[in-house]
């Protein structure tokens, strides 16, 4: 019996995490967080500055675009969200995110080019009713939209700007917005109340049902009013001694469920159905806001050639060959500083260079067109290298190549990926 609770225990923290931190997410947008000003439900927040290592807001940042994000809360109707006419041959692109963290629906270059593009957002109790025009359909009342305008350095920052100003929401009526504060995901009374609020405003799609009736022994009940209060005794010690090692079960499936392909993590097509729930926590604790596939493709490193993991006492070399990666927007190399809970973030360094990718300026290339990429923590001594310097810390770091609106053949990865030795 005890094994039974506490592998409940264990599944509810997995599936409850996602919402969980997408509801902590929120909560420091909407009260203000690292001298940010409140950001009210349905209204935008735009970034003004490239992120670099101050960036703390979202888990593994990225560098080569500059972000706008609205947390649209649909309980009181509606939403219009519309984006007039862009600079053509721009990358930009607006992922609308649920409560559970999947990307329901991704407006941008790819399926829209330049714009103009006006869509109304609709809730579950707005499902039924006949909309006009271009409708979108959102499987809950919570919607993360994250936006992502290409730039390319300091100097396109202005260009950047007037992309972000080309979008706006426009909310129908007053809403009613979430109560339960999030304040640690460590404190099972808090982490049950919050979840339970989140599954309410957003209902869990039906082939959850199995899930949900599995943990609900563990109190994680959709809509339940102070969960902990109503555990008995014994449920509430198997919380407490279950936290740690769910919370390492997370760490742990975000390695455990990708495969390595030339040293690279990647991340193919799950076969098992119950996987998808590790998986998703896992990439909120480290991708949260990561876009689907078809849109960018991520893949990551965390050792060397020889199986070694990369740390700033050693140099490294990066070589992408000639052909280059295959994508119809860009591509970037970035480097993180990992932390103890899984997060990671940019590094602090001297020359404020926190990716490389097929728009960095002034890089050298090889004489037969492919490009090494210097990794470390020193700065090279010859100019060559120094144009090519991705600036690493002295301890642990990771890396992540993204490519935006990548080809079949490095969705697939079907061609040989860049290789990393040391020097």
């Amino acid at each position: 019996m005890k094994h039974d609770l506490d592998a409940a225990i264990s599944d509810a923290l997995v599936y409850g995490f996602p919402l969980y931190e997408v509801a902590k997410t929120r909560h420091r947008d909407m009260t203000g967080w690292m001298g940010q000003p409140a950001l009210a439900p349905n209204t935008i927040c735009h970034d003004r500055r490239l992120a670099d290592n101050a960036c703390r807001w979202i888990t593994t940042p990225s560098n080569d675009t500059l972000y706008s994000r609205a947390w649209l809360d649909l309980s009181g109707g509606p939403v219009t969200v519309a984006v007039t006419a862009l600079p053509p041959d721009q990358y930009w692109s607006i992922a609308f995110m649920d409560a559970f963290t999947n990307n329901f629906a991704v407006l941008g270059q790819h399926l829209d080019a330049p714009g103009p593009v006006v869509i109304t957002l609709a809730g579950p109790a707005d499902h039924v009713r006949p909309i006009a025009g271009r409708v979108i359909r959102a499987p809950g009342n919570d919607v993360w939209l994250l936006a992502r305008w290409i730039v390319n350095g300091e100097d396109d920052l202005p260009a950047a700007h007037a992309m972000q100003e080309c979008l706006s929401v426009t909310p129908c009526s007053p809403v009613k917005c979430p109560v339960v504060e999030p304040t640690d995901s460590m404190d099972p009374a808090n982490f049950l109340a919050v979840v339970a609020e989140q599954l309410e405003r957003n209902p869990p799609p039906h082939e959850d049902a199995s899930m949900l009736s599995r943990i609900a022994v563990a109190g994680l009940i959709p809509g339940a009013r102070d969960p902990w209060a109503s555990l008995p005794i014994v449920a509430r010690h198997a919380w407490q001694s279950g936290m740690a090692p769910a919370h390492s079960r997370i760490r742990n499936a975000f390695i455990g469920l990708r495969r390595k392909v030339d040293g690279w993590w990647v991340l193919d097509e799950l076969e098992d159905p119950d996987a998808r729930y590790e998986w998703r926590a896992a990439l909120a604790l480290a991708g949260l806001g990561a876009l689907p596939a078809s849109e960018a493709t991520y893949i990551g490193r965390t050792t060397d050639d020889d199986g070694q993991l990369l740390h700033g006492s050693r140099n490294y070399c990066l070589t992408i060959s000639r052909e280059g990666i295959p994508v119809d927007a860009f591509w970037s190399l970035s480097l993180y500083e990992p932390t103890e809970d899984g997060r990671r973030f940019f590094v602090e360094n001297p020359i404020d260079r926190y990716s490389i990718g097929d728009r960095t300026a002034q890089l050298h290339y090889e004489p037969d067109h492919s490009l090494r990429i210097y990794i470390q923590h020193q700065s090279p001594h010859e100019p060559t290298r120094r144009a090519n310097w991705l600036p690493a810390p002295a301890g642990p770091f990771q890396l992540s190549l993204r490519a935006y609106r990548p080809r079949r053949e490095f969705q697939a990865f079907e061609m040989p990926l860049p290789m990393l030795s040391l020097e």
